[in-house]
């Protein structure tokens, strides 16, 4: 007999919540119909029609307070064309569950489901009120889930903890032993639009206040941005805990140095590979560039979108200041679409050693360390509130599998998914007391 978070997961990937349009009211039912059947009470919460989120309460003693189980309903884009199996399919073959939202991130959202349940089903009183939530809108930023939630029913979700997404176990980080992240900051998105305008003209008589030239220009000035290295705390404590292995860290592990540190990772070569790249330095990304109708035609106007992702600690006002600085161009405009900042959770807490020891117990030899997650998550409105939140889902998957999060073929493996569900378990009862 199949586990019960395989055949759960395999309906609940067969629902469309793809972001947009969401429908996540239908997500939102599959785990109210759960719900019922257990006789747990339960509230969808639906600002505008279909965009819907559900929370479910197990009440505890009130000994500490409320721990959020945190997952989101909708999942991204899936071209079926591109797919080897239908991304709606929930089909389970040769060992996995196969669907968009496998990893990203219904699985865990059916692995935190387990771990409530069973409280319930034992009966246990935890020594603190424990929340299932799932949201939606967290692919598009947030404001018809968890942001519209903690703006519009704070009260309801006040916690001392949130477990969410961002954090997985890697088997080939390292080459004989496994690694364990536990997500404690993410960068902030900080969307940035840069514009220029100019005279428009026939496109055979060029002239030198082409708009579009001139913001190519600028384009190309700011990728000879000086992007230093930046030390957080998270990546400090990251880098400490694997120079356990990695030899070429040891001089770090030695003087504990923030300089020492820095000479290690560009002398490997470590800092320019894109992932650690991406943990060690505020990035720019140029997405989007728009502007002219016609090829005969000089535009008047034109635009680039730029993906801007700081790290903790850092001020976008001083970033984008920076920005127009290197764009060294008066006529080329930057201005934000989306500010933010980013928040980081306390690393060295009770929960959080209580977090490691599951996995320890269970891998004994496996490098348990903090990480930085360099995409965003709902986390962030937590953190905000000053509530600790930290990424947590116990799989063990490999660098390739990463691939598959946003991307083609997604899909999780049983065993991943059984465990995942039996150690969230396990860390939803230690940090209730159970």
């Amino acid at each position: 007999m199949r586990h019960e978070a395989i055949e759960l997961l395999s309906r609940y990937l067969r629902i469309n919540t793809t972001n947009p349009p969401g429908d996540e009211l239908k997500g939102a039912q599959f785990f109210a119909e759960i719900f019922e059947k257990e006789g747990i009470a339960y509230k969808i919460h639906e600002p505008t029609k279909g965009r819907a989120s559900i929370s479910a309460r197990i009440t505890g003693e009130g000994r500490d307070d409320p721990l959020i189980l945190l997952n989101h309903i909708d999942v991204v884009l899936a071209e079926k064309e591109q797919w080897s199996f239908d991304p709606f399919g929930g089909e389970i073959k040769d060992g996995y569950v196969h669907g968009r939202g496998a990893m990203d991130m219904k699985g865990q959202g059916i692995a935190e489901l387990m771990a409530f349940l069973e409280i319930k089903r034992k009966g246990q009183v935890p020594n603190r009120d424990v929340i299932f939530l799932a949201v939606a809108d967290e692919e598009n930023g947030g404001a018809f889930g968890a942001d519209y939630l903690l703006k519009s029913h704070y009260g309801d979700f006040s916690a001392g903890l949130v477990l969410n997404e961002g954090g997985f176990g890697l088997r080939d980080l390292l080459p004989d032993r496994p690694v364990f992240l536990i997500s404690t900051a993410e960068k902030a998105a900080n969307w940035i639009r840069v514009s220029c305008e100019g005279p428009p003209g026939h496109g055979s008589v060029p002239q030198k206040q082409n708009a579009l030239e001139r913001l190519i220009r600028a384009l190309n000035r700011l990728q000879d941005m000086d992007n230093p290295v930046v030390i957080t705390d998270v990546t400090s404590e990251y880098f400490r805990k694997l120079a356990e292995t990695w030899v070429f860290l040891k001089p770090y592990l030695e003087d504990n140095k923030e300089e020492t540190l820095i000479k290690c990772l560009t002398e490997s070569g470590l800092s320019e590979i894109p992932q650690m790249s991406a943990i060690l330095r505020n990035t720019i990304s140029t997405n989007v560039i728009s502007g002219g109708s016609k090829i005969n035609v000089i535009p008047s106007r034109v635009e680039a979108k730029l993906d801007v992702r700081l790290l903790p600690g850092q001020d976008p006002d001083q970033f984008i200041a920076k920005v127009k600085k290197q764009l060294g161009d008066e006529g080329v405009k930057a201005d934000f679409i989306v500010k933010d900042r980013a928040e980081a959770s306390p690393i060295f807490t009770d929960e959080y050693r209580k977090i490691e020891k599951v996995f320890s117990r269970r891998f004994p030899d496996a490098v348990i360390v903090p990480s930085l997650l360099f995409g965003s998550s709902d986390s962030r409105f937590f953190r905000k509130k000053g509530i600790t939140s930290y990424g947590v889902f116990p799989v063990l998957i490999s660098m390739n599998d990463i691939k598959m999060v946003h991307g083609i073929d997604e899909k999780i493996s049983e065993e991943n998914l059984v465990m995942g569900s039996e150690m969230f378990t396990e860390i939803v009862n230690s940090l209730c007391g159970i």
